[in-house]
């Protein structure tokens, strides 16, 4: 298992728009009612293995570039478990949003 560390949302959402970075929306639909994060990526947390891995068919993860910086933002205790998941797929720049989706929130003007 790979160790992932923190990102904060200000960092997160810096390095995003400056192309650095993508954000991955791991929250339940159930919790994306909240509302969105803009120019994320959306995967169900229980899709992550299938969307960021290739698979004999031919299907190409949702990133293909595994040194890609990625913030994943999900329910904070997911967090870290999804960003591990992703970087135990080869992903070598992962990190999770520290205060979820409610921190995120405050730098990219949606509502909680």
């Amino acid at each position: 298992m790979s160790v992932v560390n923190a990102i904060s949302a200000r960092e997160a959402v810096e390095h995003s728009r400056q192309g650095d970075a993508v954000i991955v929306d791991a929250r339940p639909q159930v919790m994306r009612h909240q509302g969105s994060v803009p120019g994320a990526v959306v995967v169900e947390p229980g899709d992550v293995r299938a969307a960021f891995n290739h698979t004999p068919s031919g299907r190409f993860p949702v990133i293909s570039d595994h040194d890609r910086e990625i913030a994943v933002v999900s329910v904070r205790s997911q967090a870290p478990a999804i960003a591990e998941q992703i970087a135990d797929l080869g992903y070598t720049n992962v990190r999770y949003v520290d205060g979820g989706y409610g921190a995120l929130s405050t730098f990219t003007g949606t509502s909680n």
